[in-house]
């Protein structure tokens, strides 16, 4: 815990008899936990744990669980003052790809916990021994990037991929034991931040009499508390490589880091404790999206995919009706009897094909244009809703980029 520039010391605290009080009370045969609980009231969460310490080290145990019992209440009910930090570190969107390299791409999801989330703090000087991990500045609840790729690099492993795989090795990276033999990896995670906190109970129970009399409280994030997961993938170091290989590394990992993302979230979980249940989150998640310069709009690519091939001859490269073929005084399309008078002039055979092609324009002409212009934008962004959707969606997405010729096509081109 930090101490805030506002709290007194403990020489300020003896000054005012809260110390005083304090110790008379607890002097008594039987304190009072009702004027022990009034008494520390008074103090802020610094001023706390200045005296929680102070009592801690003159041995006053009963002083030290009433200090324990206001610290836990006082939390439960606090703001975590997550809300700007939320604020600063969740602004990732598309228009980061614009900046990017090639073949960049970030997945952001909202996940709710379905089981608590314990973590372990840096911080030693502490009220409660097993605290919750804290932005340093902010000082609400969260988890760090670091911690992020640890745990997915560990579902990973724990899905059968080898530590030094290749694969691995270009996504998160390997341990600097030299400059020659050190490799950044791809991927960077975003902090995740935290509401609210609650406390689980731990009571070991002693061998000889079966029952517990020194109850430990581990901070924790309750089950049911939502927040914020996003990764960004930046293939730097294929800069100059052929598009081919860059498009296939890329879509090869998508799948990878889609796969470990499911597993660590629905099966291994993340955080401390992981192996007792704690860390898992629901298969449910909330505005998921991956934002990438491939083509991810399925429905959309796929309608473009659906047009006939002796249909292109009628439509200019933006999907519009080529100009002989509409009628000026009207604006649609030509009728039969007109077609028929000029198809010879224009090099058209067929007039029952014309007809066909009217009918089908009718029906798919604005979402085939509307596919080509997803065609051309390099802020494409595919939803999902779970995370078997995820999996689906990367899929998808490499099955479709990795046809040469279908919409899409490479980014570059």
């Amino acid at each position: 815990m930090i101490l805030d520039c506002n709290s007194s010391t403990f020489f300020e605290i003896r000054e005012k008899n809260i110390m005083s009080e304090l110790t008379d009370e607890l002097q008594k045969n039987k304190p009072n936990e009702n004027v022990l609980s009034k008494i520390l009231r008074k103090l802020g969460d610094s001023e706390l744990l200045i005296t929680f310490k102070y009592l801690e080290a003159i041995g006053y145990s009963d002083g030290e669980n009433c200090v324990k019992q206001v610290y836990v209440r006082r939390r439960k009910n606090a703001d975590c003052r997550s809300s700007f930090a939320k604020e600063i570190f969740n602004k990732t969107n598309s228009t980061a790809l614009d900046i990017l390299p090639p073949y960049s791409f970030i997945i952001e999801f909202d996940f709710t916990l379905e089981k608590p989330y314990i973590s372990k703090d840096d911080e030693n000087f502490t009220i409660i021994e097993n605290s919750i991990k804290r932005e340093k500045i902010l000082d609400c609840p969260y988890i760090p990037g670091s911690t992020w790729k640890g745990c997915l690099r560990s579902a990973l492993w724990h899905e059968g991929m080898k530590e030094d795989d290749e694969q691995i090795t270009r996504i998160f990276g390997n341990e600097r034991l030299t400059n020659e033999s050190f490799r950044q990896g791809r991927l960077h995670f975003f902090p995740s931040f935290f509401d609210k906190v609650d406390y689980e109970i731990v009571n070991p129970h002693d061998r000889k009499t079966r029952a517990g009399t020194v109850p430990i409280l581990i901070e924790s994030i309750p089950l049911g508390t939502n927040s914020k997961f996003s990764l960004l993938y930046v293939p730097f170091d294929l800069a100059g490589k052929e598009k081919e290989e860059s498009a296939k590394q890329m879509l090869e990992d998508l799948k990878v880091i889609a796969k470990g993302i499911e597993a660590m979230f629905t099966v291994y979980g993340f955080g401390a404790k992981t192996s007792s249940g704690y860390g898992i989150a629901s298969n449910n998640v909330r505005n998921g999206k991956v934002y990438t310069d491939m083509s991810v709009n399925l429905e959309r690519e796929n309608e473009a995919m659906k047009l006939p091939e002796n249909f292109r001859k009628y439509l200019n490269e933006n999907g519009t009706v080529k100009g002989e073929l509409v009628d000026n005084a009207t604006g649609t399309l030509l009728s039969n009897k007109k077609f028929q008078k000029q198809k010879t002039e224009h090099g058209f055979l067929s007039g029952d094909e014309f007809s066909k092609f009217k009918r089908w324009y009718e029906e798919n002409g604005k979402s085939y244009m509307d596919s080509l212009r997803v065609k051309d934008s390099s802020q494409n962004a595919g939803e999902f809703s779970s995370f078997a959707e995820l999996i689906d969606l990367t899929k998808a997405i490499a099955d479709m980029n990795a046809q040469p010729d279908t919409a899409g096509g490479n980014p570059d081109e």
